[in-house]
């Protein structure tokens, strides 16, 4: 039996090993990097979702008010406005963009999010209903335009969705 002389061995072996080992670590290390974007995608496109059906459920609650038998004045209270080109405050709705803006009126039953869901509404302009016009003998139609902006917050703070509609009230 032959034996092996230790001066003529060199740790080829360590060497492969350890060379082995380093393509493992960076391998683990790129796999894990890409799970943890993965999952802040997943949580702020849940985030961005829950805003979204916020907003849609203040957006309803806007179509709720109109459609009640009398609105009220549009007199910049409230969160009712007009449209018009004075600079009171009937005229003067709330920055949509400016998360601290005041005027907004709350919506209500909605839960899981950060802030209440909030909307305005504008009333836009009042005209005879084209459609009246071909129906002689029968009196003029007026139309109301509103318009009704909403916001809705997700579960943090940092994810705010604007919706706009118009809706039209005869």
């Amino acid at each position: 039996m032959s034996q092996i002389n230790p001066s003529f061995q060199r740790g080829a072996a360590l060497l492969i090993s350890l060379v082995f080992m380093l393509i493992l670590t960076i391998i683990c290390a790129s796999a894990l990097q890409s799970t943890t974007l993965q999952e802040r995608m997943a949580g702020n496109a849940r985030d961005t979702n829950s805003a979204f059906q916020a907003a849609e459920a203040a957006l309803r609650e806007g179509e709720k008010v109109l459609q009640a038998t009398s609105v009220g004045p549009f007199n910049g209270s409230n969160g009712l406005y007009k449209q018009c080109s004075g600079t009171g405050i009937e005229c003067t709705p709330p920055d949509w963009n400016d998360i601290a803006s005041t005027g907004w009126r709350t919506a209500s039953g909605i839960s899981g999010v950060s802030s209440a869901p909030q909307f305005y509404l504008e009333e836009l302009t009042q005209l005879d209903d084209p459609l009246a016009a071909l129906d002689a003998g029968k009196p003029v139609k007026v139309i109301t335009n509103y318009r009704i902006t909403a916001r809705g917050f997700g579960v943090s703070d940092r994810s705010i969705v604007v919706l706009r509609t118009i809706y039209r009230r005869e």
